[in-house]
């Protein structure tokens, strides 16, 4: 649908044209959201049976892409600034209070199953430059970040440009994640984080 009609527990601030929401029909539940867009053609589709609740999510831009898939249930701030970038977050992924921000024409891609605890950040982007002092040079260039299918990540955790997280992998609570990792079933923790065990698995079961 065009976002016109008004749709009960979500709030709309709309600055642009052809901004589509897409949902499945009426299987899904809203509880204090706000969706502020500034720009045009951008997309925001919501998986069935989708619960989100004092969630805001933002884009600053056009022809964007937001995915939050099906069985999800997310808390939080969902933050895209530019063009053409997209944020996925996978089918039964779990948010507590987790803030995204996807800009610099970069994408934040979250797998299945995953389970986020409290405040937590995934960034593309520092938001500000770095600079070598000799020659000028740009630092802290902006990354892709990618998180696998049933990752588990605990509360005050900052997951920063550049990372990747393999399937199956844990990360320690206020862990700093500031590059690509590629082997699955790890405990992940520390400041800068490193791998700390391997051979695991996790389950939200307390068994």
């Amino acid at each position: 649908m065009i976002l016109q009609e008004e749709i009960k527990g979500l709030k709309t601030k709309i600055y642009g044209k052809n901004n589509v929401l897409d949902l499945h029909e009426d299987n899904y539940t809203f509880r204090n959201v706000e969706l502020k867009i500034t720009g045009s053609k951008n997309k925001i589709i919501i998986g069935k049976d989708a619960k989100l609740s004092n969630l805001l999510i933002h884009i600053g831009g056009s022809n964007n892409e937001i995915y939050i898939g099906v069985e999800t249930d997310i808390i939080g701030h969902i933050h895209l600034k530019g063009k053409r970038q997209k944020i996925s977050i996978g089918d039964r992924t779990t948010f507590k209070n987790v803030y995204l921000l996807s800009g610099e024409g970069k994408n934040i891609e979250i797998g299945e199953d995953c389970m986020f605890s409290y405040d937590i950040a995934v960034r593309t982007t520092d938001a500000h430059s770095v600079l070598d002092v000799e020659t000028k040079e740009r630092l802290n260039i902006a990354k892709d970040v990618t998180i696998g299918n049933h990752v588990w990540v605990a509360a005050n955790v900052l997951i920063s440009k550049g990372s990747v997280i393999p399937d199956d992998c844990i990360i320690g609570a206020r862990s700093v994640v500031t590059k690509p990792f590629t082997d699955p079933h790890c405990t992940i923790a520390g400041s800068p984080a490193k791998i700390i065990k391997t051979g695991v698995t996790w389950t939200r079961d307390r068994i």
